[in-house]
């Protein structure tokens, strides 16, 4: 597989919606412990209006790569790797779209029907249409893992932050195959002011 591909997979996993799977979900049984840590988390998340950070990327321990991380919300978020790579993720409050800025082609997907959704939306949840499915503690770090509700087994998103203070260090995506893919934030910058040009996807082949 190519280095372009095994980012396109890897990433499909945290952002690309699959076909619904049949399967049910399986809830942790949450302790009192977890449901406040729970409520930290969402009170946490939902204070991030804007956040800028650098990331760094491995996919199964090896295939390390560089880019950039925008969030603003609501419904916005753009992954863009550094050279020589040319993908990035745009969401743009209704859409989400991968574009290769090499080929310029671009492929979109209502961003509601992906697992990005619940990262960008106003309101944070951890309930509803994403499920908690175990939750661990160690090392002043709460590890939150999730999957969506009606579609367990697309795969599953599971939220790494420090405890004191709240922070979120990085996100691990295991997709429909196994492929686990870990993304490490530094330089994490909330509060920033980031233009809205940050959300808008390029044009280029395959428009909607």
């Amino acid at each position: 597989m190519t280095i372009l591909r095994t980012i396109a997979a890897a990433l499909a996993a945290l952002l690309i919606a699959a076909a619904p799977a049949a399967a049910a979900v399986r809830p942790a049984q949450l302790t009192a412990q977890d449901r406040q840590d729970l409520a930290r988390v969402e009170q946490y998340l939902g204070s991030l209006t804007t956040v800028q950070a650098d990331f760094v990327q491995t996919t199964n321990n090896t295939d390390l790569y560089r880019g950039h991380f925008y969030l603003k919300r609501p419904g916005k978020m753009r992954l863009e790797y550094e050279p020589p790579i040319s993908y990035m993720y745009i969401a743009d409050g209704t859409w989400l779209t991968y574009y290769d800025a090499d080929l310029r082609q671009r492929k979109d997907v209502p961003l509601g029907s992906t697992i990005a959704d619940f990262i960008t939306r106003a309101n944070v949840k951890l309930s509803g249409d994403v499920t908690v499915t175990k939750v661990s503690r160690g090392n002043n770090l709460l590890s939150v893992q999730l999957v969506q509700t009606d579609k367990p087994d697309d795969g599953s998103l599971t939220l790494n932050l420090s405890t004191n203070p709240m922070i979120l260090q990085s996100w691990v995506s295991v997709d429909q195959q196994g492929t686990v893919t870990q993304v490490d934030l530094t330089g994490i910058r909330p509060g920033v002011q980031l233009d809205n040009q940050l959300f808008v996807v390029p044009r280029g082949k395959g428009n909607r």
